[in-house]
């Protein structure tokens, strides 16, 4: 059985980088807590986040050069500035069904899941897609893909702050309870029995895509109640699986239906 890392699923992380610090202190979906940046940071960059942290009644203190790495543990991508913050947008998998019941119940809810997808460049553009499309938000296990971590703040170019987490253990674990709950179960597969665009999005549905090198696993197939196919035009087996949830997550939200004429 795969380990949990006591560090992953935590809402209290570490961000880094000019944007995505700016970002979190402007950003009502997260509590940042302190700022700090290296000695020697840029003039013009130093006035504006100091600027901002006051504006944002937030600590920010200059720390050595070697602080702030050992801080970060990003020396190459952290650009002289980190924050500390608490992700306000994080809650459990029976904590979303349990709130969906009464009045809730007449409202969609629609979440995306990666399976086996490592790369937190990948992840970090998935969740600008769960974001921008205006998806339910990310069923995101704490085994098996990288948590919420500096490099995806960065990819999802602040979207993290707004994106809401649905966190599991294991993302069969999440899904198993998704789907005793009544939610249809949808994996992206070249192999698919329909198109994805053919498949009406379900009112409590979970779109499972894996990796482009893998694919779903086998205990995640298991538990699906279709698999469905992006249409290749041209000679390819498949997209890049930031791309291919871009389509996803558009499409299950609704927004990718022909305009009235």
């Amino acid at each position: 059985m795969a380990r949990r890392d006591p560090h992953r699923g935590a809402i209290e992380i570490v961000v880094f980088g000019r944007h995505p610090v700016l970002d979190a202190l402007r950003s009502a979906d997260v509590d940042v807590r302190e700022v700090r940046f290296a000695k020697g940071l840029a003039p013009a960059d130093r006035k504006g986040l100091q600027s901002a942290c006051r504006a944002a009644d937030v600590p920010c203190d200059e720390v050595s050069r070697e602080d702030l790495s050992r801080w970060t543990h990003a020396a190459r991508h952290d650009q002289g500035i980190a924050a500390r913050v608490r992700l306000l947008q994080v809650t459990e998998v029976e904590s979303l069904i349990a709130r969906a019941t009464g009045r809730a119940a007449r409202d969609p809810i629609r979440l995306l899941a990666l399976d086996g997808v490592t790369n937190s460049q990948n992840v970090g553009m998935v969740v600008r897609s769960v974001v921008g499309a205006g998806l339910s938000g990310i069923l995101w296990p704490t085994v098996g893909q990288p948590w919420v971590n500096g490099l995806v703040v960065r990819a999802a170019a602040g979207s993290i702050f707004a994106c809401p987490i649905v966190r599991c253990e294991t993302l069969a674990d999440g899904l198993a309870t998704l789907q005793g709950a009544g939610f249809g179960l949808f994996g992206l597969d070249a192999g698919g029995t329909r198109s994805l665009f053919e498949a009406p999005p379900g009112h409590r549905a979970a779109y499972v895509l894996g990796s482009e090198s893998a694919g779903l696993s086998d205990e995640v197939a298991a538990l699906l109640d279709e698999r469905l196919s992006i249409p290749m035009a041209g000679p390819l087996e498949s997209l890049n699986v930031a791309v291919a949830a871009g389509l996803v997550a558009y499409h299950a939200a609704g927004l990718m239906s022909e305009p009235d004429r």
